[in-house]
């Protein structure tokens, strides 16, 4: 299918996984993609409610309270535990939008909060519902939807063929 039809696939079938509970994730190639599925993704999640306070985020787009958010740095000063800390990948769930521009968050698999600083929020987090086929690596979740465009290289495909841990749809 054409490019706008293969999108509108990939955005339906990652909806129609989240509302059956599943930890689902869009992979695009290229950060125009990524960034339109992650617009939509929010859009959908609000479905037309006040989102409230927001705060803007280092790939141009904004979070707000109940976003899911990807951090793209490691941070050691950003501690989670004794033996954990902030990670390039790891995804959490926005709880609250602080009037100085900082996060806390919730980390999507432990559960553990952080609040996450004004400076690591714009240079750091991105919207996380979506992300390019490198930004993926090392990421896990439950179901992946991947929009190919036919340029993708042998081992970008097998990146995204493999972040899903019960199904790996490619589009």
């Amino acid at each position: 299918g054409d490019l706008a039809t293969i999108t509108t696939d990939v955005f339906t079938a990652w909806a129609n996984d989240r509302a059956k509970g599943l930890d689902a994730l869009m992979l695009a190639p290229t950060r125009d993609l990524v960034s339109q599925l992650n617009q939509q993704a929010q859009t959908h999640r609000l479905a037309g409610r006040e989102p409230g306070p927001a705060v803007a985020l280092a790939d141009g787009n904004t979070a707000h309270s109940g976003d899911t958010i990807v951090t793209r740095n490691n941070d050691r000063r950003l501690r989670l535990g004794a033996n954990d800390w902030v990670k390039n990948g790891d995804r959490w769930t926005v709880r609250d939008v602080h009037r100085d521009g900082s996060l806390t968050v919730q980390h999507q698999r432990t559960g553990r909060p952080v609040t996450l600083p004004v400076d690591y929020v714009c240079a750091a987090a991105e919207l996380g519902y979506a992300s390019t086929i490198h930004g993926a690596q090392g990421i896990s979740v439950d179901t992946v939807h991947g929009l190919a465009t036919g340029d993708e290289t042998r081992q970008q495909l097998y990146t995204m063929l493999t972040r899903g841990a019960h199904a790996n749809h490619l589009y």
